[in-house]
């Protein structure tokens, strides 16, 4: 089982999300894993389709209660900037529109988000990266180890970065701009 293998699995709480830009939801997959498909169909500028999936957290990893995310509006784009000697990516950009549903599973309470915006993503060679919002929204979960967790937040601004350690470990830094919380906005 690869490092970015167990990323992968870690991001999950993440939920389906750092959403970035429509950036994505990062979800349980980083950008460099997103489906070959996608990859086949880049434009004549480098850029592919990249689709954020639903999620659903169960009550305790990031909220009190359960938390799910629904796209209702997904519209982003990914191009790799940068590679690594083998041809994998070392640097991602993601743009476009993602508008996202959250709910309060529990109660039923929902709010929709917009995480449209531009993030890079830059990848090391264990299998961390790290997740840079250059402008726009962000979502990211933190689990209660996590530096400032638990959580799930939508970050509105520039400059926040989300760094994901090999072994799934996060840490936010945050940039100028907004912070909501939405286990408190759906509570």
């Amino acid at each position: 089982m690869s490092v970015r293998t167990l990323t992968r699995r870690a991001l999950v709480g993440l939920v389906a999300a750092l959403a970035l830009t429509g950036v994505t939801t990062l979800t349980a997959v980083p950008p460099a894993q997103a489906e070959p498909g996608a990859r086949r169909a880049a434009s004549a500028h480098g850029w592919s389709p990249y689709r954020t999936p639903p999620f659903e957290l169960a009550a305790g990893l990031r909220c009190p209660f359960a938390l799910s995310g629904t796209p209702v509006r997904d519209r982003e784009r990914i191009r790799t900037l940068a590679t690594f000697p083998d041809g994998t990516p070392r640097v991602q950009e993601i743009v476009g529109p993602l508008v996202v549903r959250y709910t309060n599973v529990d109660s039923g309470r929902s709010v929709r988000r917009n995480l449209t915006g531009r993030a890079l993503v830059t990848y090391g060679a264990d299998g961390s990266f790290v997740v840079t919002l250059e402008q726009g929204h962000f979502a990211v979960g933190l689990s209660a180890t996590d530096p400032g967790g638990p959580g799930f937040f939508i970050l509105t601004g520039r400059g926040f970065r989300l760094a994901v350690a090999a072994d799934g470990s996060r840490s936010l830094s945050l940039g100028a701009g907004r912070v909501e919380n939405l286990c408190t906005t759906l509570a």
